[in-house]
């Protein structure tokens, strides 16, 4: 059973919607992304269709597989296949080029972080 607080949190919402799209990204069914992350084999399809909530540690593991930072699976809009991919291609780079590509995204877009 869902507690009062995860059902108040819209953060809670909009984490169940980037993890089901995040999946769609990898082409996973959910079964096979709860399997991978050691959990029962329903585990995320029941906290997706909001029937439960995910232990931190659970949701660490399905970010683990999804290939997804724990940070964006709680923002609107966070997950789509463009951001997974830069944020893939970013943690490939090595500290210098980072720094680089800041520097420049910054001049692109007038400063704004």
């Amino acid at each position: 059973m869902e507690s009062k607080d995860a059902k108040a949190d819209p953060r809670v919402d909009i984490a169940r919607k980037n993890l089901r799209m995040a999946a769609a990204l990898k082409d996973m069914n959910l079964s096979e992304v709860s399997r991978q992350a050691g959990m029962s084999r329903n585990g995320l399809s029941q906290f997706i269709s909001g029937r439960t909530t995910l232990s931190y540690a659970n949701m660490l593991r399905v970010c683990d597989v999804l290939g997804v930072p724990i940070s964006l699976v709680h923002r609107a809009d966070a997950i789509t296949e463009a951001k997974i991919r830069l944020h893939r291609t970013l943690e490939r780079l090595p500290d210098h080029l980072t720094q680089r590509a800041l520097e420049i995204a910054r001049e692109e877009t007038g400063g704004a972080h």
